[in-house]
């Protein structure tokens, strides 16, 4: 591609990814309570992770082309 051609775009889309934990509770409202609480003593140490999919692909000319 010729760069004289050729246009800047700027690209983005959404990426989900699935975090989980196993925690043992008395309740669905205690489960999210000591997930939440494990999350925030320990950010995503405790989780495990996988992606799910992604959507929104979309594409923008850059109107400086420099």
């Amino acid at each position: 591609m010729s760069p004289v051609t050729s246009r800047r775009y700027n690209v983005r889309f959404v990426d989900w990814t699935l975090y989980e934990t196993v925690v043992f509770a008395d309740s669905e409202d205690d489960a999210v309570a000591k997930a939440q609480a494990l999350y925030h003593a320990d950010g995503l140490g405790a989780f495990t992770f996988k992606t799910v999919g992604d959507e929104g692909w979309e594409a923008e000319i850059l109107e400086d082309q420099s």
